[in-house]
């Protein structure tokens, strides 16, 4: 009995420790955006349908508009923005989900980090997301 009792624990210890890294690995393949400060050009692929990718930007006091341009030919993917905190599709401050790419602007942002999120709602493949901002 107490073998068997023992091989159950190292049994248990091994799967927690098995979930354990699961989870590490896939927090950390969510990576740190980056920030940019002024008109931008990002560039990524998604691979996976129905999954995203993060770009942040910096916004200063005196912007007045930002113009968002997403180019992904053949496939549809939308914007999603989120002011201080990554957005989701369910959570957000601005969204962009025209069929195909997005072309659209946001008037009088507020300043600070926001974040943004290509996601793939049909198809996979190349994207280009143009960001330019209007000043007073």
């Amino acid at each position: 009995m107490k073998r068997s009792n023992a091989i159950y624990a190292i049994v248990m210890i091994g799967l927690i420790v098995t979930a354990l890294a699961a989870a590490v690995t896939f927090s950390s393949q969510r990576p740190a955006p980056v920030v940019i400060d002024e008109n931008a050009t990002f560039t990524g692929n998604i691979e996976i349908e129905g999954t995203f990718r993060f770009h942040s930007i910096r916004i200063y006091e005196n912007v007045t508009r930002i113009h968002f341009v997403l180019n992904c030919p053949g496939v549809d993917f939308d914007l999603y923005g989120r002011w201080g905190e990554l957005p989701s599709s369910d959570v957000y401050d601005i969204i962009g989900y025209a069929s195909g790419g997005e072309d659209f602007n946001y008037d009088y942002p507020e300043p600070g980090i926001w974040h943004l999120m290509v996601h793939s709602y049909s198809g996979i493949g190349h994207y280009d997301l143009i960001i330019e901002f209007e000043y007073e």
